[in-house]
């Protein structure tokens, strides 16, 4: 759908969707999404009594006044909206974005939670380009008029709000040479971390020799790859743990842990209390 918003440019796209009772009930569900260009006449203005908001920033610049404070995102920034609480924001002299407006159990506590954490609305990570790239599918596919599901909108924004929690948990990849091979195949990582993932997988992926790779991405990150994979798989658990209403067994499952059990060992083994006394612990 073509918008006709004052600022809005030519080219720009928003679409809507009405997401079964099902997800309304017991899942993350987006209200609608798209993909802005705007010039300086863009500007919105909330009291509040709204859902959560994400916004990534291809170019340009992006203005936001929150709680009393002014943010100004440029190019790889994300930006998170409490749509509880009142907000301003409007574009430069230009800017590109992609929204994301959705809802659903426990967003607006996880959002708040990830604005706290990070100590402000704006961040700026390491690991944009990949929660940009899981953001872009879903606008590329409403686009181009392909199948996009509840289950895809589900997943593509609950995984976004899991990266920008997993890159304050785990760390990131250096400034090298060798960097992109290691951030490739540390995305790849990411979006299969529910499969049996493992040293020999890894390096035929990246094109390296086994011998090769495990130097290398221990060199570029600063551990093994199978202890980069572990982190990954226990921090995506605890914000799981927190933000939704999955059981032990079905968040084991969809890491990949080969029981409910090996997950709970591992999880109680990292962070020192079972997953079920994590969720009931309140660290907010």
């Amino acid at each position: 759908m073509i918008c006709r918003e004052k600022g809005v440019l030519p080219n720009s796209e928003y679409f809507f969707f009405d997401p079964s009772q099902k997800f309304k009930n017991y899942y993350y569900y987006v209200l609608n999404c798209g993909h802005f260009y705007c010039n300086n006449n863009y500007s919105i203005k909330r009291d509040g009594n709204n859902v959560p908001l994400f916004l990534y920033i291809i170019d340009g610049e992006f203005h936001l006044e929150y709680e009393g404070n002014h943010y100004l995102a440029t190019k790889g920034d994300i930006i998170l909206i409490d749509g509880q609480k009142p907000h301003y924001y409007y574009s430069g002299d230009y800017c590109d974005f992609i929204y994301i407006h959705y809802s659903g159990n426990f967003s607006c506590k996880l959002i708040s939670h990830l604005i706290d954490q990070n100590n402000g609305p704006l961040f700026k990570l390491q690991n944009h380009q990949e929660i940009y790239k899981l953001a872009n599918d879903i606008i590329a596919k409403l686009y181009y008029n392909q199948p996009v599901t509840d289950v895809n909108l589900s997943c593509a924004i609950y995984n976004c709000l899991c990266y920008i929690q997993d890159s304050n948990d785990v760390l990131s990849t250096s400034s090298s040479p060798s960097n992109n091979i290691i951030t490739n195949s540390i995305y790849f990582i990411r979006i299969n971390i529910g499969q049996d993932l493992n040293l020999h997988t890894l390096a035929k992926q990246a094109n390296l020799s086994l011998y090769y790779y495990a130097h290398l991405f221990k060199k570029e990150t600063g551990m093994s790859c199978m202890e980069y994979i572990a982190k990954c798989k226990i921090n995506l658990a605890k914000t799981m743990l927190k933000t939704t209403q999955q059981t032990i067994s079905e968040i084991a499952d969809s890491l990949g842990y080969s029981s409910s059990s090996s997950f709970i060992n591992a999880f109680s083994s990292r962070i020192g209390i079972s997953p079920l006394k994590f969720r009931n612990r309140n660290i907010y």
